[in-house]
């Protein structure tokens, strides 16, 4: 384990993030698109898919093969992660893992934590100096 494996989990972790966040966007702006368009005449003819929808569907194809790869990449990384996390005192593995598995910012992770931004950093000193990496 390095401290360059640890930030290359946290960089795959908020690429996943950022295309979950940029799906749901994308779900939320289809909530308007209708379903078929009639041709003049025939309103009970079958239609034709609007354009919108048709942008909808293939954006929401590529950005969910996107997640599926980033995913596949993160799962990797924070595996190796995990690993090196097992052998930390349960606070320090906690701090490292939303850190660096969860992609978190530091003020997050001491809301979550209940520590201050001093502590946080005095405790990834420590679970770096732990690891190894410092």
């Amino acid at each position: 384990m390095t401290k360059e494996t640890l930030q290359q989990c946290r960089s795959a972790s908020l690429a996943r993030i950022s295309v979950k966040k940029r799906i749901a966007e994308l779900r939320e702006d289809a909530a308007g698109i209708s379903g078929i368009r009639y041709g003049g005449d025939a309103p009970r003819s079958r239609g034709e898919p609007l354009s919108r929808q048709q942008r909808y569907v293939e954006a929401l194809e590529q950005l969910s093969a996107e997640y599926e790869e980033t995913t596949a990449a993160w799962a990797e990384k924070a595996a190796e992660a995990e690993r090196a996390v097992r052998f930390l005192p349960p606070k320090l593995g906690e701090l490292v893992r939303l850190r660096y598995i969860d992609g978190l910012k530091w003020e997050q992770i001491n809301e979550r934590l209940y520590i201050s931004p001093t502590t946080s950093k005095r405790l990834h000193h420590a679970a770096l100096k732990k690891m190894g990496l410092e």
